[in-house]
């Protein structure tokens, strides 16, 4: 039963990120999701931060929940390395959006400091390769567990696809083209997470 908890954990990601974004974008006058990325709405002295703060601190626990929920598939599956290694990357990306609210984005028009380039290292150091090691190693994974045929290739799909968006992403930064990028190698990753936990539950 825990397990099953775990992994209905994975199907809210999504969600909960789509939530975070929408209502900090309707309560803030002026931001725009075509433009504004999802991290200046926790930037410091942004409107509505400690509550937006809540639902990015839910958003993170939902990713640590749902790891330990896969971890907990693969070892009841007859255990891998590469499942569960895949598992625990979850979780570290959950740890690390953690991170990313400790160490807030600088706001925009203000001068660089050091928990704005903490964060920057967070999000291109940590969540971009772990979301692309977690698809790759739970891919693998999948070749040889029951049950989850095909989910190997919508994996390698989905790391081209991750690939290709952070890409499209890192070329739109400070263009007005920044947050809609954003929000499409976000989509990108939850598709994922949330086919992943389907296949998991059922």
């Amino acid at each position: 039963m825990m397990r099953i908890v775990l992994l209905v954990c994975g199907l809210l990601i999504g969600p909960s990120y789509g939530l975070l974004y929408v209502l900090g974008g309707a309560l803030r006058r002026g931001y725009s999701h075509l433009s504004n990325s999802v991290s200046e709405l926790l930037s410091p002295g942004a409107p509505n931060r400690a509550g937006l703060a809540v639902i990015q601190g839910i958003y993170a626990l939902l990713h640590v929940l749902f790891g330990l929920g896969v971890v907990a598939s693969v070892r009841g599956s007859g255990g891998s390395l590469l499942g569960v290694l895949g598992g625990w990357t979850i979780v570290a990306i959950g740890v690390a959006t953690i991170g990313t609210a400790i160490f807030p984005q600088d706001a925009e028009g203000t001068p660089a400091t050091a928990a704005g380039q903490v964060h920057k290292l967070l999000v291109f150091g940590v969540l971009v390769p772990a979301a692309i090691l977690s698809t790759l190693l739970l891919g693998l994974w999948s070749r040889e567990a029951a049950g989850l045929d095909g989910f190997d290739i919508h994996s390698f799909a989905t790391v081209g696809g991750i690939v290709l968006t952070g890409t499209l992403g890192g070329a739109t930064v400070n263009t007005r083209f920044a947050g809609l990028a954003e929000r499409v190698a976000a989509l990108v990753t939850h598709q994922w997470l949330f086919v992943l936990a389907l296949r998991l539950l059922f």
